[in-house]
């Protein structure tokens, strides 16, 4: 056996480039001068950050960050995080109300409706890292882009108009600095998404579809209401109600498409994760009111040609009975559930955000285990909830 003298540093970074979790890292850098070093290289920092994925640290529900807290695995690096960045994006300019809409590889995506604007299409978009305090805001986009946007649907107080961050990789190369946002809109006769990448600083059209065309050279009566983005390798989903369906976007083409979703499941509790081997997976929650049961229930994507039902069941997962689930959110491998207890809540009546003060619990599940985790227990009920993913302080860089 070699002894300890004969492991060079080459040799002791490929043994720490193969330690499962970045908590260990982190032990193994505390561990001793030597060790430290090899470990706070910049380029053994990239390699690490290249072959293991973030671990979720929490999630931010609009401006608040709830980090995971004990037992949780994440705990001592999320409060780490959570002391160490601005949460408040107190860095950001002061005027105007900038929302939340997107978390992604430790960037976090906010927009603002244009100052004396009441029915805004195009928003003031900025991209943020929290944990540097840094962030990027966007110049607006064309006006012979903005041109192509014909009667865009309304909602609420605005338009169905979506940015959200794309994945690493997908318009801007693998630099870990570089960065890239889509914007959607939902127009009566057709979708468009444009795109816009930190690299070149411009933005430009990269998909256009009419809903004819998605649906098969059928005309819809109505455009489908889309809702809950989800994300799973380099492709974005949507819940398209009324038509039974996912709408597809493939970051990769930048193509849009459907997928049909599992038969029976409930369009309000779907969440799409990303399975091994590059395949997609999703869970749906079960609520089984006839004999009380309650049960998540795993699927994962085929690619057989089986159009009947493109999703093969894999696993089904009981859950507690004596309390009310929600998924709340999904990011990459993780998924987040709210529970909080069954007699709380009315038969037939669902929780709604004024339910304050009750035994709230939040819950992670790691597709790789298949294990529940608390991660908090709330003090509000959670309507959606962005999931958080990050490395310590010490192992994270600088995004933007």
């Amino acid at each position: 056996m070699a002894s300890p003298a004969t492991l060079t540093e080459d040799l002791l970074a490929e043994i720490f480039l193969r330690l499962p979790e970045p908590a260990d890292l982190v032990r193994a850098s505390a561990a001793c001068v030597s060790y430290s070093r090899i470990i706070a290289d910049r380029a053994f920092l990239r390699r690490f950050r290249a072959l293991h994925p973030a671990p979720l640290l929490g999630f931010l529900e609009g401006k608040r960050f709830q980090p995971a807290l004990p037992p949780h695995a994440s705990a001592p690096a999320a409060r780490a995080v959570s002391l160490a960045a601005d949460f408040s994006f107190s860095f950001l300019p002061s005027r105007g109300r900038w929302l939340v809409r997107d978390v992604r590889d430790g960037r976090v995506l906010l927009d603002r409706a244009p100052e004396g604007e009441r029915r805004p299409v195009f928003s003031e978009i900025a991209v943020c890292d929290p944990l540097h305090r840094r962030c990027v805001l966007f110049p607006p986009i064309p006006d012979d882009l903005a041109a192509s946007v014909e009667h865009p649907l309304r909602m609420g107080s605005g338009h169905w108009c979506e940015p959200f961050l794309a994945p690493r990789g997908a318009d801007n190369g693998e630099d870990e600095t570089s960065f890239g946002v889509v914007w959607m809109t939902q127009c009566k006769s057709k979708l468009l998404a444009f795109a816009f990448s930190s690299s070149t600083r411009q933005w430009r059209a990269v998909a256009s579809l009419a809903w004819s065309d998605l649906m098969s050279g059928a005309v819809p009566s109505r455009s489908p209401a889309l809702v809950g983005r989800q994300y799973a390798h380099r492709c974005f989903y949507w819940v398209m109600y009324w038509q039974d369906k996912l709408l597809v976007l493939d970051t990769r083409r930048m193509e849009f498409s459907t997928s049909d979703l599992p038969p029976g499941c409930d369009k309000g509790q779907i969440a799409i994760v990303e399975a091994g081997e590059g395949r997609v997976g999703m869970f749906t929650l079960r609520d089984h009111i006839a004999d009380g049961a309650v049960s998540l229930h795993y699927s994962v994507r085929r690619h057989d040609g089986d159009c009947s039902n493109p999703w093969q069941m894999e696993k089904i997962i009981p859950l507690d009975p004596a309390f009310r689930h929600y998924i709340r959110g999904a990011m990459e491998r993780y998924l987040l559930l709210l529970r909080f207890p069954e007699h709380l809540c009315s038969p037939g009546v669902h929780v709604s955000s004024s339910v304050e003060g009750v035994d709230l619990e939040c819950f992670s599940l790691d597709v790789n285990t298949f294990q529940l985790e608390r991660v908090c227990d709330p003090k509000h009920h959670i309507l959606r909830a962005h999931i958080y993913t990050n490395f310590p302080p010490s192992l994270s860089s600088q995004s933007i």
